[in-house]
């Protein structure tokens, strides 16, 4: 593919994501999602499941990138997506804990801050480069619901049967 072409679809990918409202919504009931309130419990009751469906979804999609855009894209698209959404994200992880103060909920992140917003760029940086190499999957379907201002942390269920899991 070509760079120009690449590094095109990158700048028009962050160009549609600046605007998300990051965990706007998160801890809010759903009915097409399971809901956990704390990250502890999704640390603590989802973490493997997470691990098991987005190891295997980051794998199959990596070893597809890695052929068709290469690991300098790749780390490219990691780095701007990291640079552009940090702060945002980060903002609306400290929103989302003060709602849960409010509520007199644990709002606590318990040192998860930097590992939850690792999990979520890393996620967005999937779904752009499912863009760029215009396969859309499983990672497009997690930045849908980021922009929903929740957070996919695991799935419930046999994957791909089941949902997911959200705060």
């Amino acid at each position: 593919m070509n760079k120009d072409i690449m590094y095109k679809k990158l700048e028009c990918f962050i160009k549609e994501i600046e605007n998300i409202n990051w965990l706007i919504h998160a801890g809010e009931e759903s009915d097409k999602y399971a809901v956990v309130l704390s990250f502890t419990e999704a640390w603590d009751e989802w973490n493997d499941k997470m691990l098991e469906v987005w190891g295997k979804e980051s794998h199959n999609i990596e070893k597809f990138a890695i052929d068709s855009i290469g690991d300098d894209m790749i780390d490219l698209i990691f780095e701007r997506v990291a640079q552009e959404t940090g702060p945002k994200i980060a903002e609306g992880l400290v929103k989302f804990q003060d709602r849960l103060k409010k509520m007199g909920l644990d709002s606590d992140a318990y040192g998860l801050d930097y590992e939850i917003m690792d999990f979520i760029k890393r996620d967005i940086s999937w779904a752009c480069i499912e863009v760029v190499i215009e396969q859309k999957g499983f990672f497009s379907r997690v930045l849908k619901i980021l922009s929903e201002g929740r957070w996919p942390c695991a799935w419930d269920g046999s994957h791909p049967l089941g949902r997911f899991v959200v705060i």
